[in-house]
């Protein structure tokens, strides 16, 4: 009898654990949501200029964090206007922010569509001119500041194939891997305020498919 009862309880351990693995093997691996992103625009405040900001995102749950790098190019004063024509960018030479952040928000994923919220600290450096004793002098300054940034970016609702050329071509198997386009609303609180607005280009895995 015992031996009996032996026999039907490994019985019934090893077809739960073939239940296991034939349910584990019809489970679909999901990615990880991570994506990059490119902007540019252009900001005001007490720092200005074209703006380029490249950011870092990861996801888990609605949790968002993300590492930005922002460079704003204020124009150069004594270039003059036959110049620009001819000589690009026009911002070469003039005043800069370079910053460098990390943010911690909450992302919202509406299907094929997600909005944003983020804030962090950041470190930044401004190099400017300034006129003393009507001669100018370069300065730089360093700074922490506070750094923020609202997004709205559209991709893909389900897994394609990716496209190449314009978005024309399509190549290999489909992919949760795509790009996005929107538009970002960006700044920074410190010594030198801020704020911005950009059309944004994004790259990686936008949400789990």
């Amino acid at each position: 009898m015992k031996n009996q009862l032996l026999l039907f309880c490994l019985f019934i351990i090893s077809f739960y654990g073939i239940g296991q693995n034939d349910a584990d093997s019809t489970q679909v691996k999901q990615n990880p949501i991570i994506y990059g992103d490119f902007m540019i625009g252009g900001a005001g405040g007490e720092a200005r200029g074209l703006s380029f900001v490249f950011d870092l995102n990861y996801q888990f749950n609605k949790d968002l964090i993300t590492f930005r790098s922002l460079h704003l190019l204020d124009k150069n004063e004594d270039v003059n206007f036959f110049e620009a024509i001819f000589i690009f960018p026009i911002y070469m030479g003039g005043d800069s922010m370079n910053e460098f952040s990390l943010l911690y928000g909450k992302r919202f994923i509406f299907d094929g569509s997600a909005l944003s919220i983020s804030a962090g600290v950041s470190q930044n450096l401004r190099k400017f001119e300034e006129t003393i004793n009507n001669t100018k002098v370069s300065q730089r300054s360093s700074y922490i500041g506070i750094p923020f940034e609202v997004n709205f970016n559209s991709f893909k609702r389900v897994k394609k194939r990716y496209r190449i050329v314009y978005g024309l071509i399509p190549i290999g198997k489909p992919t949760s891997f795509g790009r996005s386009i929107g538009f970002k609303l960006f700044g920074n609180f410190g010594k030198f305020n801020y704020f911005g607005l950009g059309i944004n280009f994004g790259w990686g895995w936008h949400k789990k498919y």
